[in-house]
């Protein structure tokens, strides 16, 4: 009886701990950053560049890059972006450019 519940453990609780931190998909969801050449505003347009779709996104404490909530991974993005300088800038990330953040 303990052989067997020590098997069972050792089989399923990894598989546990990894369930909890996915998503339904079964992947780990992550939030996502571009990184900006100087400290931002205001983020006037964010949506992706095949369909143009909004994603939703906000300005990091630092104000030098964009964090996205909701990113699906593999797709280039289109930004338009008001810097505190008062400058105006669009521009096109392809994936690469992206990265998760860590926390």
């Amino acid at each position: 009886m303990f052989r067997t519940i020590l098997v069972c453990l050792l089989c399923f609780g990894p598989g546990l701990t990894c369930y909890a931190q996915t998503d339904s998909s079964g992947l780990p969801k992550y939030d996502y950053q571009i990184y900006l050449p100087k400290e931002a505003k205001e983020i006037k347009q964010l949506l992706y560049e095949k369909d143009c779709s909004p994603i939703k996104g906000n300005i990091s404490s630092g104000k030098k890059s964009i964090i996205m909530q909701d990113y699906e991974k593999g797709n280039k993005v289109h930004v338009t972006i008001i810097y505190l300088d008062g400058t105006e800038d669009e521009f096109v990330r392809s994936p690469c450019f992206i990265d998760p953040v860590i926390l």
